[in-house]
């Protein structure tokens, strides 16, 4: 299984913005391989940018018979209201720390945009033929943006190895979900689709438009139509196909208090202290969405747990039992739970 990551060491390697790792096994008989770290020079993505106010990292990963795709993901970092020197800011983006030497009043102005993380849009989708040791269809600084904000933050619906399991019913289309706004408080979550055999073809993108009861598509990203909302609690989502139940899982998590671009210093405060996650079942991945599953305080008092997935090759033959992943505490706790987090779970299905 192959994941994106970003920021971090990843078990004593170097510290970088960027990964791609391979998983083998199921926790907690599993192990984890760096495939690359994006060193060389070709991959520096932060010194590609164009000239706006963007910070870059990796996001979503497919896997199509033996070619890996990978988005590249951009924050915008120009909020009208928060006015900081332009060039300092667009210096200060390329870097992988840019947190040195700041004074008090640019290290919070610094600190609530990076914290806020507004969606820009995907930069480019790069590949690998080579299980993800070299990758290319690098974005350049006059390369124009593949996706704009309500699909910024894309994440793949995956079937088996090599996508070779995807539902008669859903062929032969790749899909991938976003929500809008910012990385954790989003209003809404956006569905998109191509042809397996087409994913660097922007043109051959559709966007869904229709209701759950009447699936429809465009081409025309502005007219997209959310597959579920929940304002300022729908933070980066993922869909899960259980096979074994003929159900799709959405995975959604948020701060429990939303993040607002015109928060107050004393609202601002109060973000990055506990997280909640919900998980909804549907026939369709474009819903209509059922709750199954609601978690006020995930990961407890003490933590702000995020980005949660359930990978499917993680999943019991019975589909009732599988292993979550997710990111832990990226702030205001230890050091040490910042990292790739897995927990074991049961579905118990009611009575009828």
């Amino acid at each position: 299984m192959y994941i994106v990551d970003d920021d971090g060491k990843n078990f004593d390697g170097p510290a970088h913005y960027a990964h791609v790792l391979r998983i083998n096994g199921i926790p907690p008989h599993h192990i984890v391989e760096t495939m690359t770290d994006f060193q060389d020079e070709a991959y520096d993505f932060r010194h590609n940018i164009p000239n706006e106010l963007v910070r870059r990292y990796v996001c979503g990963i497919v896997s199509i018979d033996s070619i890996l795709y990978v988005t590249l993901y951009d924050y915008d970092w120009n909020l009208p209201d928060k006015i900081l020197n332009r060039d300092t800011l667009y210096s200060r983006i390329q870097q992988f720390n840019p947190w040195h030497h700041l004074d008090s009043a640019l290290g919070y102005t610094m600190g609530f945009i990076d914290s806020y993380s507004k969606h820009y849009g995907v930069a480019g989708i790069i590949t690998s033929r080579d299980s993800g040791k070299t990758w290319i269809n690098i974005p350049t600084k006059n390369t124009p943006r593949f996706l704009g904000p309500n699909f910024a933050a894309l994440a793949f619906l995956t079937f088996g190895p090599g996508n070779k399991q995807t539902p008669a019913e859903l062929q032969p289309y790749v899909y991938a979900i976003s929500n809008d706004n910012n990385w954790e408080s989003g209003d809404h979550i956006f569905l998109t689709r191509v042809h397996r055999d087409s994913i660097l073809e922007r043109k051959a993108w559709q966007f869904f438009e229709g209701i759950a009861q009447q699936p429809s598509w465009t081409k025309q990203e502005s007219e997209a139509k959310p597959i579920f909302s929940d304002n300022g609690h729908a933070g980066h989502p993922t869909i899960t196909f259980n096979k074994a139940l003929r159900r799709y899982i959405l995975c959604v998590a948020s701060d429990v208090i939303p993040h607002k671009e015109n928060a107050t210093p004393e609202e601002r405060k109060q973000w990055d202290w506990a997280s909640e996650m919900q998980l909804y079942e549907s026939i369709n991945p474009w819903g209509p969405w059922s709750i199954f599953h609601n978690d006020p305080q995930w990961g407890g008092k003490d933590h702000t747990c995020y980005l949660p997935q359930i990978p499917s090759a993680w999943l019991s033959s019975d589909g009732l039992s599988g292993v979550m992943m997710y990111a832990g505490d990226y702030t205001n706790r230890k050091g040490e739970y910042y990292g790739l987090m897995t927990q074991k779970f049961t579905l118990v299905i009611p009575d009828k």
